[in-house]
């Protein structure tokens, strides 16, 4: 059994327990509930209250422990004086009132996301454990201090392993590692922090502990889902939710790059020319006209106005709505009021607006092609309903004299309204309120119709409003009345908003494959939000991924404050490591590998698919190659030990091929074998 299966073992002998005790703890809710419900029965009308509570309290306890079973148990943390106890989604005492599981939530748990090694707080080791249900699967562990330390596992075995290895001087350098680290972790929350660093060097594990340090240390301020981490795929949300289950959706939002857009799921990529297409700022432009452009089924006539009087007409709107910095969803009033101009003051019919201006989504605008969203189709859809603004559905319409017959209590008026008072003469309600502006008294007699008209004119007048007609309404009371036709109509509220999440803080993983667009996206998260920029320029891949840290900072809106880089990487083997590096374009440095040893094997052959049959091990392989070979594509490479096959196919597939290779290259964690027909690239 490895060390590993050993760890988990011990692990999984927790894990039983405390499902085991979840079950006596349901068992006794049970019976709370029902001796409450007896209670009410047996007793005075006080049981009733008794009852009420007690069957509250279990019934609040069941749900709990139903709702927090699935991975409840998620951490452990052994302290330098032997103290050991796990962490969890709940608190859970055994029988005897000892601790089986801490909640994450007590004090006693915070050090479980604070301790780092420049800070331990007395934690020797913290580890991470994996559930499916009651069953752990795997343990992953952080050593934070320079002890030896049993049965570390994970990424903790492997810097203990180093330190076993290379002795003192080791020992040196895994410290220089972790202090690196620990700098970037606790980092100042305000401005723009930029985290760099090469493959194996912990970028991603320190903007995981990052976001848990930041919410520790003040959790008041970026509890409540105050938070952001956008990462590259879903991958990597579910890697953070596995390494920091605590953090759940209302405390951090965890997203990735395809799931940013509300009610989009995106993991697939477009074809390098494509993502370059849609990642270029012009497609704002292109969105713009989109936007605003005749939607499909539209008719093409209204009364003595044809197509082109109509194309002319949305021209006008337009021109109008940008000028008043109206959104293409808010226009449906100027496209009736440019329409009606047209037709000499006719009321343009709610039918024909329905249909020739409709509130519109992104997703109208730009239908998934194929019927599948992309990832590099998310910025695209973000754009447009900043474009578009929020959907404005037209009301239910309901005649006035229904509405009367329907209405209770006030109604107020959505406009002037003149209306005859039996005490107080003629009375004149302005919008919105249900008290009279201006009473006539006995000064106009009740059928003087035109004389109240135009007593009630002249102060709409005065209000800026000029009358040029009026037809029969209802006042706030429901009353017959008079209703003015303006020569300006009244401005419409505006309908209430959801309100949108607003981030104090985003923390942004792969920072470097950014494209504009997706750029623009997120700086409309991140607007009012510090931030936390994780990447490495030698591992950008995308056609339009900025050439610079400070360009990218320039297509985010912000402006980076402070550097912190990880050169030390302790994952690559050297020799892997060092023949990767020649991949990196001029002007980025070389991540300094630490790590001993690494198998590199390069040959040339005649057949690729004989060679590859001979080896063992995953086969990495160019996109249009993979196939064939029935290999890995070398776009989708993780972490694996594998042969990669023809360098000079990955580099010419797209036009940051050599950082694609680099990446693959740096995927290695012991053994490399390159299979090539074709000169090698460097």
């Amino acid at each position: 059994m490895s060390e590993a299966e050993q760890q988990i073992a011990i692990e999984q002998q927790v894990v039983d327990k405390v499902y085991a005790r979840l079950e006596v703890m349901r068992e006794q809710a049970r019976e709370l509930k029902a001796e409450g419900h007896g209670r009410a029965a047996a007793g005075p009308l006080t049981g009733l209250v008794e009852r009420d509570a007690m069957v509250l309290r279990a019934a609040a306890t069941i749900t709990d422990l139903d709702a927090q079973e699935d991975g409840i148990v998620f951490g452990r943390l052994d302290f330098d004086d032997d103290y050991t106890f796990r962490v969890g989604r709940l608190g859970v005492r055994d029988e005897d009132r000892e601790p089986l599981v801490v909640d994450w939530r007590a004090p006693a748990a915070a050090p479980f996301y604070r301790a780092t090694p420049g800070e331990p707080l007395g934690v020797r080791r913290r580890r991470v454990i994996t559930c499916s249900g009651p069953k752990v699967v795997g343990v992953d562990d952080d050593v934070l201090t320079g002890e030896d330390v049993e049965g570390v596992v994970g990424e903790g075995a492997l810097l203990a392993s180093l330190t076993r290895e290379r002795g003192e001087h080791m020992r040196d350098i895994v410290t220089t590692i972790q202090r690196e680290q620990d700098e970037a972790i606790r980092a100042p929350a305000h401005g723009v922090t930029l985290i760099t660093g090469g493959p194996g060097t912990g970028k991603t594990q320190v903007a995981l502990h990052r976001a848990a340090y930041l919410l520790y240390s003040d959790r008041g301020k970026f509890a409540d889902g105050r938070v952001l981490v956008i990462g590259p795929s879903t991958v990597f949300t579910e890697y953070i939710g596995r390494v920091l289950p605590g953090l759940g959706e209302d405390s951090v939002h965890l997203r990735a790059l395809g799931e940013l857009f509300d009610g989009v799921v995106a993991t697939r990529r477009d074809p390098a020319d494509v993502a370059r297409a849609k990642g270029d700022l012009k497609m704002v432009r292109a969105l713009t006209e989109l936007a605003w452009d005749t939607p499909p089924g539209a008719p093409d006539r209204l009364g003595t106005l044809r197509a082109d009087d109509l194309a002319r007409a949305r021209a006008e709107v337009r021109r109008r709505c940008e000028a008043n910095g109206v959104k293409p969803n808010a226009g449906r009033q100027e496209a009736a009021a440019v329409l009606s101009e047209l037709l000499e003051g006719r009321e343009i019919p709610d039918a024909f607006l329905d249909a020739w201006w409709p509130p519109l989504t992104p997703q109208d605008v730009l239908p998934a092609q194929h019927g599948r969203w992309t990832v590099d189709d998310v910025p695209l859809l973000d754009e447009l309903a900043e474009i578009l603004g929020p959907p404005v559905r037209a009301a239910e319409r309901i005649p006035e004299w229904q509405a009367r017959e329907l209405r209770s209590g006030v109604r107020l008026p959505e406009t002037f309204v003149l209306s005859w008072s039996l005490g107080d003469g003629w009375q004149l309600f302005a919008p919105g309120l249900a008290t009279p502006l201006a009473q006539s008294g006995q000064a106009i007699d009740h059928n003087g119709y035109w004389a109240a008209q135009r007593w009630a004119a002249g102060i709409i007048l005065r209000e800026g409003h000029k009358v040029t007609g009026w037809a029969d309404g209802f006042d706030p009371y429901g009353e017959e009345g008079f209703v003015p036709a303006l020569e300006e109509p009244l401005p419409v509220a505006a309908a209430e908003e959801p309100a949108e999440d607003v981030y104090l803080h985003v923390i942004l993983d792969e920072a470097q494959d950014l494209s504009p667009m997706e750029c623009r996206m997120i700086a409309r998260r991140a607007a009012h939000a510090s931030m936390t920029v994780v990447g490495d320029l030698g591992q950008a891949t995308h056609p339009l991924a900025a050439a610079s840290w400070p360009e990218l900072a320039q297509r985010l809106g912000k402006r980076l404050v402070r550097t912190l880089d990880l050169p030390t990487g302790y994952r690559v083997p050297q020799a892997i490591a060092d023949y990767a590096a020649l991949a990196l374009p001029p002007g980025i440095e070389p991540t300094r590998s630490f790590r001993p040893g690494g198998t590199l094997r390069i040959r040339e052959v005649d057949d690729l698919a004989e060679a590859v049959a001979a080896e063992h091990g995953t086969v990495i392989a160019p996109d249009d190659l993979a196939e064939a070979l029935s290999a890995l594509p070398v776009s989708q490479v993780k972490g694996l030990e594998f042969v990669l096959v023809e360098p000079a196919d990955i580099v010419a597939a797209e036009p940051r091929g050599m950082s694609r290779l680099y990446v693959a290259l740096t995927r290695a964690v012991a053994e490399l074998v390159i299979l090539h027909t074709k000169p090698l690239p460097f």
